[in-house]
């Protein structure tokens, strides 16, 4: 068996597993996925929490959410769509 047919099921493999993080919106693929929503949380966190840095965003059964981290301070930030374009947001103290 020649050393390429041996690399084959390795990238079919790592193939698989990047279109999976691809569909679940995983690592860098998260800010492709949820572009939009990135937009509105970064926006958001200007305001509210200067210098904060929250983690990849998760679709949830009515919306998004995020974990924002605040100088040590973690907040679930929650967000929805209206049907207006408008995001709208509410947070949980961790």
């Amino acid at each position: 068996m020649s050393k390429k047919g041996n690399k084959l099921p390795i990238l079919i493999g790592i193939a698989a597993i990047e279109a999976y993080r691809f569909y679940k919106g995983k690592g860098f693929f998260n800010k492709i996925r949820f572009k939009e929503q990135h937009k509105a949380v970064s926006d958001y966190l200007e305001t509210h929490y200067p210098n904060a840095f929250y983690s990849d965003i998760t679709a949830t059964e009515n919306g998004w959410s995020c974990v924002v981290n605040n100088r040590g301070n973690r907040v679930v930030l929650y967000m929805t769509k209206t049907p207006d374009n408008v995001f709208v947001f509410w947070e949980n103290q961790i």
